[in-house]
């Protein structure tokens, strides 16, 4: 880092509180710059594109479990489209079978609202970026990856009784470990 200049004032007491009040009203303003950033970024939201109104209307006139999977998903998804859960989630949710809820799943697979990846016993859905979207356009090339996963209680009933602790506690005692 090369080391600049120094510079040396000489101000009167009254020049030097009005510089110091100045100082004070420029950090302010950037404090109010920076609130008003935050609150226009208008998070946690879910903009659907009008140009495929008439498939969702569709969906829900004629699908109403289906869409309602399809609002779930949009409910939890990330900003990237994406949400990666068991059926066991939507079982739980929804308190229907698993073949109700595979059927709605592959009619929304198969009338192109959402794609279906498997994660190991689990799946990520993700949703059409041209039917809904969470972020800014120029991201949609980013829409299959990072996602907001969710685990059903049924499937890690020991989950709330588990300790990370007690479980490190456990491998000290087992291991001899200090």
């Amino acid at each position: 880092m090369t080391e600049q200049p120094k510079v040396t004032l000489e101000l009167s007491q009254n020049e030097f509180k009005k510089l110091q009040r100045f100082l004070e009203i420029q950090e302010q303003e950037e404090e109010v710059q920076k609130q008003k950033e935050e609150k226009d970024k208008n998070t946690n939201f879910v903009q659907l594109y009008r140009d495929n109104m008439p498939e969702i209307r569709w969906l829900m006139t004629n699908h109403g479990f289906a869409s309602s999977v399809l609002f779930f998903i949009l409910e939890h998804m990330d900003t990237r489209n994406a949400l990666a859960c068991s059926y066991e989630v939507f079982i739980d949710y929804f308190g229907k079978s698993r073949m109700t809820i595979y059927r709605a799943i592959k009619l929304l697979q198969e009338n192109g609202f959402i794609d279906v990846l498997k994660m190991g016993s689990s799946n990520v859905y993700i949703v059409n970026s041209d039917l809904a979207w969470t972020d800014y356009n120029s991201h949609k090339k980013f829409a299959k990856y990072d996602g907001k996963i969710l685990v059903s209680k049924k499937e890690n009933k020991d989950y709330q009784y588990r300790s990370q602790f007690d479980r490190f506690k456990a491998l000290r005692e087992r291991e001899g470990l200090k």
